[in-house]
């Protein structure tokens, strides 16, 4: 068993955002997504994300979903999305995709 302060791990920078490894096994990563205002994230792949601070975006194919605090979203195994900080806010994300 691993207990940790996932909070603690939180880290932002202004040049670009930040993608902070919380745990991985053979088969799921569990990340901190952290972006500043208008900081923008793409990735592919089946993921799903909830949302610890702040409001986004979420960009997948076509379509475009609002995010807010204590939202969870899902993308599809092959589909390319993109996590947007459309807001004035900082952006946590925890994002668990499989490895």
């Amino acid at each position: 068993m691993e207990i940790l302060n996932a909070i603690a791990k939180v880290r932002f920078n202004s040049a670009r955002p930040q993608r902070v490894q919380l745990h991985k096994t053979p088969g799921v990563i569990c990340d901190l997504l952290c972006l500043e205002p208008k900081q923008e994230l793409p990735t592919t792949g089946k993921c799903a994300y909830y949302v610890v601070a702040g409001t986004g975006l979420l960009k997948a194919g076509r379509h475009s979903q609002q995010l807010s605090l204590g939202n969870f979203a899902t993308t599809d195994q092959d589909e390319h999305h993109i996590i947007f900080n459309s807001s004035e806010q900082r952006l946590i994300c925890l994002a668990i995709s499989a490895a």
